[in-house]
């Protein structure tokens, strides 16, 4: 079935989140913003999120408050600690983290298997890092690697369309640009060399700027309005052609761009790990994009074993889901049962598990997503290029034997704090702000800082 967080299909009582909450906070790492000052003020001129801090008042309210604070569970419900400042949030927590610290690494243990993520990772899954860790570890050899196409122009069009790096290709565009008026005035000097004139610095200087009409720069911006010696007919002629030349540049950049904003926009980003337990295999997914509806979600999971490439169905016994909405993760499992390819293997021979996604999103656009995570005591996780391209970058995606961290919390009605700890300024009044009148839905808070967070679990006896 799918989940919200790690929970099943579904909400389950308030007390089972409650605890599942509290045990996430204890056992993470605190996260910290790495987004700029520049960055959050163009975010807000556009009007895209920038709040910060869990809520303090109910979401509906305008410009609820929220502040820097922490999940606890009292008394098996899940609360809110505020706190003065997000550093006196890191010194309450420093040492809850190191008593409750993460079970002993076993023996057996792969590497990095027990490193903690302070980040939600989400280019580990880039299309760069799935092919330097799967194809891109090989490389092709033979007479000409050039017999390896159907089409130069195919080729060239790939590069520019998909390859080509953003940067790049406005660096192409500017430096064809500055190629093309010099060039245009190499040719306009020979035209003027073989009409008779002397070649000299004065020459070159009226020929360059005679070159820059060829790209729509009018002659008058640059001579001003005075007499010069007019055009000759082969001059003129060049001129139209290097005119015409410019135009069809101008035309296939503008195709590039095209080209490169129709591509399909990322909708989805997977949790940088998956988990699996005696019961199930889960792979957490998310929308980005709060206010996106995804349509016809097909989801295909895959276990590869030496060599073996094997499906695994997903639990609730289809193949994905009519829509999902960017409210709340989906959380896709793999029953670990006795039909299981899985378990008839066991995990320690399952070396990579891959999932691809594809839908249509609200605005009828295709979404393509893929993932890929890898075990850590598997042969391709040992290996020293493997290892070797994690170095200096973010633990790769894991296979961890655990739980999904949970990451809601609820708020019932907007007359209610949102079950904050009595500590907090302004907890006392809850009581009496009940018997306001009711202006908004019960809401499930969603912390996203817990979208990355993984417990593992001990070495136990387990078929898995």
């Amino acid at each position: 079935m799918f989940g919200l967080g790690c929970t099943k299909s579904s909400l389950g009582s308030l007390g089972k989140f409650s605890n599942q909450i509290a045990i996430t906070t204890h056992q993470r790492v605190p996260m910290k913003s790495t987004v700029g000052t520049f960055e959050r003020l163009v975010r807000r001129l556009w009007g895209l999120p920038t709040g910060r801090g869990f809520y303090a008042e109910h979401p509906s309210k305008p410009n609820a408050r929220r502040v820097p604070g922490y999940l606890e569970n009292v008394n098996g419900t899940t609360t809110l600690l505020q706190k003065d400042s997000w550093r006196d949030v890191e010194d309450a927590t420093r040492e809850r983290y190191k008593v409750n610290a993460q079970p002993p690494p076993s023996s057996k243990a792969g590497p990095r298997e027990y490193e903690r993520r302070t980040a939600h990772d989400f280019h580990v899954h880039s299309k760069e890092n799935i092919i330097n860790t799967t194809s891109g570890g090989g490389a092709y050899e033979g007479v000409d690697d050039c017999l390896r196409s159907v089409s130069l122009a195919e080729d060239v069009w790939h590069l520019l369309t998909v390859d080509m790096s953003l940067t790049g290709l406005l660096t192409l565009e500017i430096v064809l640009e500055f190629t093309f008026m010099f060039l245009s005035s190499v040719v306009l000097c020979l035209i003027a060399t073989c009409e008779g004139d002397t070649l000299d610095s004065e020459m070159m200087n009226q020929k360059l700027l005679l070159s820059l009409t060829t790209v729509r720069i009018s002659s008058d911006s640059i001579y001003g309005w005075q007499t010069r010696t007019p055009s000759t007919k082969p001059e003129i002629a060049m001129l139209a052609l290097l005119g015409w030349a410019h135009w069809l540049l101008l035309s296939v950049a503008g195709a590039v761009i095209v080209a490169r904003a129709l591509k399909p926009l990322q909708q989805v980003a997977f949790a940088p790990d998956c988990v699996y337990d005696d019961e199930a295999l889960s792979i957490r997914m998310m929308i980005l994009r709060r206010h996106m509806i995804l349509y016809d979600l097909q989801v295909r999971i895959q276990a590869f074993s030496g060599g073996l490439i094997i499906d695994l169905p997903l639990s609730n016994g289809t193949t994905g889901y009519a829509r999902w909405t960017g409210v709340f993760p989906l959380t896709m499992k793999h029953n670990l049962d006795e039909n299981s390819p899985i378990t008839k293997k066991g995990m320690d021979s399952i070396t990579n598990i891959a999932i691809t996604v594809t839908a249509i999103d609200s605005d009828g656009k295709p979404v393509y997503a893929v993932a890929e995570y890898y075990n850590p005591r598997g042969w391709i996780a040992g290996r020293p290029e493997f290892q070797g391209w994690f170095k200096k970058k973010a633990c790769y995606p894991r296979i961890l034997r655990g739980k999904f961290g949970d990451q809601f919390r609820f708020f019932r009605v907007p007359n209610d704090s949102g079950l904050a700890h009595p500590s907090m300024p302004g907890a006392e009044q809850d009581a009496k702000a009940k018997d306001e009148p009711v202006t908004a839905p019960p809401v499930f808070l969603l912390d996203f800082d817990n979208f990355h967070v993984v417990h593992n679990e001990p070495e136990l006896e387990s078929p898995v």
